[in-house]
């Protein structure tokens, strides 16, 4: 892959606390948070309206294996996710509206993991793959809404797509950005400097900048590889994190407890802030009618 200097884009942080309120109507919503959470929690892939309350079951998954698997389309409009049989040789992808209702199916064979990822105009759906023939090597695969496969990077770590259709990419050389017909990728940064492999990418709605997690917390870089900042600590796992849709805010789940993982919300932060886990300083809890929401993958905000 080879290296290239990007032109510097720059992201805007907000420097504000907010804080979190019941809704008058008995809904809860987190302060300023407006639009539809999508979350799973131990049953069901839920929506949750944040301004009025009112929350939804779409998606039983409660028999499903990997509860995390799902992914809602920028523009609110479809979910997808994925299990896999017993053998985990046959993986079933499958499309839904955002009543629950499934739209469409498709299959690949071979061991697939991680959670898949919409393209920003929805045809085409992105998942770390490891196809039988070349088995144990390891790509981040792109397919059609039909199963074709049409692109693919390997030992990506982690992914996600911009609204342009490119794609960043992490890997043990860096990270790395992909052109629009995603046949090759460019590095924009080393990652020698964390403990791991950054994962649980999540790129802003304007494209100027990339959230992902390191050593259990949530970082931050711009997409032309600087201002790479670390947004929270704390003294438990802070994971998942997820752009609000105006790009002003965060969402993560927190780890603290040992069976939920709470969904929490803050503004972007200017500098490093410190978690609790006991207050809803910083980064308040989402809660409905009083009662917090664990979310077992990415809380995601349309």
């Amino acid at each position: 892959m080879k290296t290239t200097i990007l032109s510097l884009i720059r992201l805007c942080v907000l420097v504000s606390l907010m804080a979190c309120s019941k809704d008058k109507n008995g809904g809860a919503a987190g302060g300023k948070a407006q639009g539809t959470l999508y979350y799973a929690s131990f049953t069901g892939f839920m929506k949750l309206d944040l301004r009025g309350g009112q929350q939804q079951r779409l998606i039983d998954i409660g028999s499903m294996s990997h509860q995390e698997r799902f992914d809602v389309s920028r523009d609110g409009s479809e979910i997808v996710a994925y299990e896999e049989s017993l053998s985990s040789d046959q993986v079933t992808f499958k499309l839904y509206n955002t009543s629950g209702q499934v739209t469409g199916s498709f299959q690949v064979r071979q061991y697939v993991n991680g959670i898949p990822r919409f393209s920003p105009d929805k045809s085409k759906i992105a998942v770390i793959w490891q196809p039988a023939s070349t088995y144990p090597r390891k790509f981040m695969a792109v397919f059609t809404r039909n199963g074709q496969q049409v692109a693919g990077f390997e030992d990506v770590s982690d992914y996600a797509w911009l609204p342009d259709g490119r794609m960043i990419l992490t890997a043990p050389g860096g990270f790395y950005l992909s052109n629009q017909q995603l046949s090759s990728a460019s590095r924009l940064a080393a990652v020698n400097q964390f403990p791991d492999v950054p994962g649980q990418l999540d790129v802003s709605p304007d494209g100027a900048a990339v959230l992902f997690t390191s050593n259990y917390h949530i970082w931050a870089m711009n997409m032309d590889g600087s201002g790479i900042r670390q947004l929270t600590s704390s003294d438990v796992k802070e994971w998942y994190p997820s752009w609000s849709a105006d790009g002003k805010q965060v969402f993560f789940t927190l780890d603290w407890s040992g069976n939920c993982k709470e969904v929490r919300v803050m503004d972007v932060p200017g500098q490093t802030v410190t978690i609790d886990p006991h207050s809803d300083a910083v980064a308040p809890r989402v809660l409905v009618d009083g009662n917090r929401i664990c979310s077992a993958g990415r809380p995601m905000v349309r």
